[in-house]
Order: structure tokens, then sequence, then C-alpha cells
């Protein structure tokens, strides 16, 4: 961790004023006129490993949090790392490797496309530098399982995305799952939001902003394909396949995320997964329109497209329905007030998620949203993923954690050849 340096001079003085920042980049007043009134303290040093859209977002909150000074900004667009660089006076690079090395930084958010996930989580754990790691976790079940083995090994800090957690209405939905407000849970019924068809594949020239340089290194391990409009920006981050599963994954994660938090049913017993999906051929080829079944040892589940819910059934037919927007239940009493000291579940929703995150990090503790439980939930969106492009029936043993007398096809599906590992 560092001494604090004087982000309150640099607002004022330096390529930046505070009205500049506040005005151009949307900065809260709040973290302005908290710089007023911090004195030295011993501050987390963290870096930022992708800084457009969701990455802006995270920024944002962190370079909020009094006990944190993000230090480095690395991201494939020049413009992106040096505007938020100017913000908190922090380095900017285009290769992240560069903050890793030496002390520059404690911690590391990587807010990147879903295929930089995991090799830049491995190569920051194995420089012993703590991750805070947007959803999903990895393209294949062989990365989910390398990021659990790695960083446990390394004993980095650990926080997932999944916001979810860190509100007090999903807390409490779970919470009276797991003290059987609802019986054993017989079924989950899980819906997330739609991927997608389309996008334009044509060969375009490389955007100034981006570069020959940064378009390798956007890349990673993807194979190489030429540059094209649709390839670096949403939806296609998500919806093409060298680089995501897509909303299987990338939306799939929080409501999934949800049951694993609610229950232990994907873990209970032997997995079997089979349904359907569209692929449609074009640049936007993951899988979108999906109906799967899933039985989760003796627990029945669904995953359909739909919006962000995870509803848990239990014997009577009793159920609770936990979304990002509400809790709901069968009856009222399901939800009732929770007797002082009988919780199960972490309660961090006043900590906030980034909060809780620094917090451990400073303290040595375990987030809120664990590494173990990030690879459960995306393991469920894999199978998924392998049982459409399969049009199979897969069975997965959560004991061993892997698959039960696979088909050849099955079996490819759990690793891919990488370009270039651990990037350029």
């Amino acid at each position: 961790m560092r001494e604090n340096w004087n982000r309150r001079a640099f607002l004022k003085t330096g390529v930046m004023t505070a009205a500049t920042v506040a005005a151009s980049h949307a900065v809260p007043r709040c973290f302005l006129l908290a710089e007023e009134t911090r004195g030295a303290n011993d501050r987390v040093a963290v870096g930022f490993i992708g800084a457009g859209g969701r990455g802006t977002d995270l920024f944002r909150t962190f370079y909020g949090c009094e006990d944190v000074q993000v230090t480095a900004v690395a991201d494939c667009f020049k413009s992106r790392r040096e505007n938020a660089a100017r913000i908190c006076g922090g380095r900017p690079m285009l290769d992240f490797q560069e903050m890793l090395d030496g002390d520059l930084v404690d911690a590391v958010v990587i807010a990147t496309p879903d295929h930089w996930h995991v090799p830049a989580a491995l190569a920051a754990a194995k420089a012993k530098k703590h991750v805070y790691v947007e959803k999903p976790l990895g393209l294949t079940l062989a990365e989910d399982l390398e990021c659990e083995r790695v960083l446990t090994e390394a004993g980095v800090v650990f926080q997932y995305g999944t916001q979810q957690r860190s509100q007090d209405n999903c807390w409490l939905g779970c919470e009276c799952v797991r003290q059987g407000r609802i019986g054993n849970v017989v079924a989950v019924e899980v819906d997330a939001p739609d991927g997608g068809a389309g996008g334009d594949a044509a060969e375009a020239p490389i955007p100034e902003d981006l570069g020959a340089d940064g378009y390798r290194q956007w890349l990673g391990s993807a194979p190489v394909k030429p540059y094209c409009l649709d390839r670096c920006k949403t939806p296609g981050t998500y919806w093409i396949y060298d680089q995501s599963i897509g909303y299987l994954g990338g939306w799939g994660a929080h409501p999934l995320d949800i049951l694993v938090w609610g229950c232990d049913a994907d873990v209970s017993g032997p997995v079997t997964v089979e349904g359907s999906g569209l692929l449609t051929p074009g640049l936007y080829d993951t899988v979108h329109g999906w109906d799967m079944k899933l039985k989760l040892g003796d627990v029945a589940m669904t995953f359909k497209p739909g919006g962000d819910r995870t509803r848990f059934i239990g014997e009577s037919g009793a159920w609770i329905e936990v979304r990002r927007n509400g809790t709901d239940a069968s009856s009222p009493e399901l939800l009732a007030p929770l007797e002082e000291g009988a919780e199960i579940l972490p309660k961090r929703a006043g900590r906030n998620h980034v909060t809780d995150f620094v917090s451990a990090v400073k303290a040595g503790g375990t987030p809120v949203s664990t590494l173990r439980d990030a690879v459960r939930s995306d393991t469920l969106s894999h199978l998924c993923d392998i049982a459409v492009r399969t049009h199979s029936v897969v069975k997965w043993d959560p004991v061993k954690r892997e698959l039960v007398e696979p088909s050849a096809e099955q079996t490819k599906m759990l690793s891919r050849s990488l370009n270039h590992p651990g990037g350029v």
C-alpha cells in the first residue's frame, strides 16, 4: 500500500482542474469535496485493466473511495487510458504487465472484454496482486479451474463483479432460502437477458486511437482476425465467440450467482444439462434464444432468456424470487425480518461491492463474491454452451469437477487453442 499523495493538488493544478474533471468525466462532486477533508492515509494502490464501458463506471467508484489511490490505467485505446490517467494522476500504459512489475499497484480491477478476464487475473495473481474481476469469469471451464487454482495458491484477495450480492434485497431473498423458509428447494427458475445476431464483419481500417499495437493487445490470446467496426465495441465484445460465450455467461453470471448464493443445488449431486439455442451465422455467433433444462442433484432447473431473476421453489410450492430490482415471495411472511445474529450469509450491503473488496485487501479478509462461487456459476454457463453447440446431453460431476463420459466433441470444448497465451 502507498502513502497518500495529494490528489487535491492534482485536481486543482494538474493537467485538468477539478471543475473540468467533474464536467468532462462526470466524477461525482462528493468525490472532489472529499479531497478537501482527507488527510494522509495508507491507501490501497489500484491499477485499472480496461477503462471503457463498465471499466469507466468502476473507475469512478474506486477513485471516489477514500482508501484507494488509482496509480495506473491500462487500455488498448489511447484516449481511454490517457483520459483516466489524467483524472487520477496515474500512469497510462498499453500493456497492463507494466503495472504488475514492481510495486506500482497492490490490486487490479479487470474490466476488459471477456476473453482477457482470466489471463489478466492469472498474471496479476502471479505478481501477488489482488484482483477485482468483472463477470463472466473464463472463456472455458479449463480457464475457470486454472484461475481458481492459481489465485488460491497465490493467496490473493478476489472479488467478482456480481454486485447483486451487495444489495439488501438480494441478500434477504437468498438468506431466507438458506434459512429454510420454503423448505427444501426442489426447483429453480433462472432468466437472463438474451443475446442476438448480426454485426458488420467487413474489414475496416484500425482507428488511430487503437492502432496496430493496440489491436494486437486487444486480441490477446483470441484468434487473429482483421479489424472490423463491430468487433471491439458492444455488443460485439459480448457476442463474438472468439472472445466470449455471450450472455449465457455475460448476463447469466448474475442470476446464476444468486442461485449459487441461495442454495447448493449445483454441488448437491450429478449435474445433467440439455436444451437448445440459436447459433446464427455472422459476426455475432454466440448462443442466443436458449432454452435449457438442468438437473442439479435432485433439483430441477430451467434457464431461459428474459429479465434478470432467480426463483427458488420449495417442496410445498412456496417460492422466493430474487431480482436486482426487488425480491418477492409467494407469501409475505417468507421474507419477514430475521432475528439478530441468525444470519447464514455475510451481509455486506452497507459497505457496497467496491468497499467490500478494498476492506478485504486491507484487512486480509474474504469479499462477499468468492472465487469458488464464481467458478460454480460460470460452470453452469459453460455446460449450457457445450450442450447447445454439441446438440447433446452434458453430464458433470461437481465433486471431481469433470465431465462424465464425455464425447470427443464435448471434451474438445473444455479448452481452446490460444493464439499467444498471456497476450502480446
